[in-house]
Protein backbone atom coordinates (compact mmCIF):
# COMPACT_ATOMS: atom_id res chain seq x y z
CA UNK A 1 0.00 0.00 0.00
CA UNK A 2 2.78 2.48 0.97
CA UNK A 3 4.61 2.24 -2.63
CA UNK A 4 1.25 2.62 -4.46
CA UNK A 5 0.54 5.82 -1.68
CA UNK A 6 3.82 7.20 -2.29
CA UNK A 7 3.59 6.73 -6.54
CA UNK A 8 0.61 8.50 -6.35
CA UNK A 9 1.27 11.06 -4.10
CA UNK A 10 4.51 12.18 -6.64
CA UNK A 11 2.06 11.59 -9.72
CA UNK A 12 -0.15 14.27 -8.05
CA UNK A 13 3.10 16.79 -7.02
CA UNK A 14 4.97 16.39 -10.42
CA UNK A 15 1.66 17.22 -12.17
CA UNK A 16 0.85 20.50 -9.53
CA UNK A 17 4.47 21.67 -9.75
CA UNK A 18 4.60 21.49 -13.77
CA UNK A 19 1.88 23.86 -13.63
CA UNK A 20 3.26 26.12 -11.21
CA UNK A 21 6.85 26.37 -13.77
CA UNK A 22 4.53 26.59 -16.74
CA UNK A 23 2.33 29.61 -15.33
CA UNK A 24 5.51 31.01 -13.85
CA UNK A 25 7.30 30.89 -17.38
CA UNK A 26 4.19 32.07 -18.94
CA UNK A 27 3.97 35.09 -16.71
CA UNK A 28 7.17 36.49 -17.05
CA UNK A 29 7.33 35.66 -21.01
CA UNK A 30 10.19 33.17 -21.21
CA UNK A 31 10.26 30.83 -23.83
CA UNK A 32 11.43 27.21 -23.43
CA UNK A 33 14.60 28.10 -25.70
CA UNK A 34 15.08 31.21 -23.59
CA UNK A 35 14.73 29.38 -19.98
CA UNK A 36 16.68 26.87 -21.27
CA UNK A 37 19.58 29.15 -22.19
CA UNK A 38 19.57 31.20 -18.79
CA UNK A 39 19.35 27.70 -16.71
CA UNK A 40 21.07 24.81 -18.86
CA UNK A 41 18.26 22.78 -18.36
CA UNK A 42 16.95 21.20 -22.15
CA UNK A 43 14.22 21.98 -23.70
CA UNK A 44 12.47 18.57 -24.31
CA UNK A 45 12.92 18.46 -20.32
CA UNK A 46 11.32 22.01 -19.35
CA UNK A 47 8.32 20.90 -21.56
CA UNK A 48 8.11 17.36 -20.29
CA UNK A 49 8.77 19.08 -16.77
CA UNK A 50 5.51 21.12 -17.61
CA UNK A 51 3.48 18.49 -18.68
CA UNK A 52 3.73 16.71 -15.22
CA UNK A 53 6.57 14.18 -15.98
CA UNK A 54 9.56 13.61 -13.76
CA UNK A 55 12.15 15.08 -16.15
CA UNK A 56 14.38 17.05 -13.95
CA UNK A 57 16.77 16.34 -11.12
CA UNK A 58 16.67 17.91 -7.82
CA UNK A 59 19.50 20.39 -8.90
CA UNK A 60 17.72 21.20 -11.90
CA UNK A 61 14.55 21.68 -9.90
CA UNK A 62 16.21 23.98 -7.70
CA UNK A 63 17.37 25.84 -10.12
CA UNK A 64 14.60 26.37 -12.10
CA UNK A 65 13.13 27.45 -8.77
CA UNK A 66 15.57 30.07 -7.64
CA UNK A 67 15.61 31.23 -11.52
CA UNK A 68 11.82 32.08 -11.71
CA UNK A 69 11.72 32.90 -7.98
CA UNK A 70 9.62 30.46 -6.76
CA UNK A 71 9.91 28.37 -3.25
CA UNK A 72 13.12 25.95 -3.74
CA UNK A 73 10.79 24.02 -1.26
CA UNK A 74 7.50 24.09 -3.03
CA UNK A 75 8.13 20.62 -5.07
CA UNK A 76 8.71 19.08 -1.44
CA UNK A 77 6.26 20.66 0.18
CA UNK A 78 3.56 19.86 -2.96
CA UNK A 79 4.85 15.84 -2.34
CA UNK A 80 4.48 16.02 1.23
CA UNK A 81 1.25 17.51 1.29
CA UNK A 82 0.02 14.93 -2.24
CA UNK A 83 1.16 11.89 -0.18
CA UNK A 84 -0.67 12.73 2.75
CA UNK A 85 -3.93 13.11 1.20
CA UNK A 86 -3.40 9.82 -0.63
CA UNK A 87 -2.54 8.37 2.54
CA UNK A 88 -5.76 9.28 4.01
CA UNK A 89 -8.26 8.35 0.97
CA UNK A 90 -6.22 4.92 1.01
CA UNK A 91 -7.07 4.47 4.89
CA UNK A 92 -10.25 5.53 4.41
CA UNK A 93 -10.63 2.53 1.61
CA UNK A 94 -9.16 -0.16 4.13
CA UNK A 95 -11.48 1.44 6.61
CA UNK A 96 -14.63 1.50 4.47
CA UNK A 97 -13.46 -1.90 3.41
CA UNK A 98 -16.97 -3.79 2.20
CA UNK A 99 -19.21 -1.42 3.75
CA UNK A 100 -22.51 -0.75 2.47
CA UNK A 101 -23.78 1.72 -0.42
CA UNK A 102 -26.67 2.94 0.15
CA UNK A 103 -28.54 3.37 -3.59
CA UNK A 104 -30.43 6.77 -2.60
CA UNK A 105 -32.97 6.49 -5.54
CA UNK A 106 -33.72 3.12 -4.33
CA UNK A 107 -34.25 4.15 -1.24
CA UNK A 108 -36.05 7.41 -1.74
CA UNK A 109 -38.59 5.22 -3.75
CA UNK A 110 -39.33 2.25 -0.77
CA UNK A 111 -39.40 5.34 1.48
CA UNK A 112 -42.44 6.61 -0.57
CA UNK A 113 -44.15 3.35 -0.30
CA UNK A 114 -43.95 3.14 3.33
CA UNK A 115 -43.85 5.92 4.70
CA UNK A 116 -47.48 6.94 5.90
CA UNK A 117 -48.93 9.84 3.93
CA UNK A 118 -48.78 13.26 5.16
CA UNK A 119 -52.46 14.70 5.86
Amino acid sequence: MTDDVEDVGRKAALSIFGDIIKRKRQSCQWTFYGLSEKTGIDIADLSDLEQGHDAVSEAEREELCGFLGVDIDCFAKILRRERAKSEMVARLEHDLGDASVVDLARYREWQKTTSPQAD
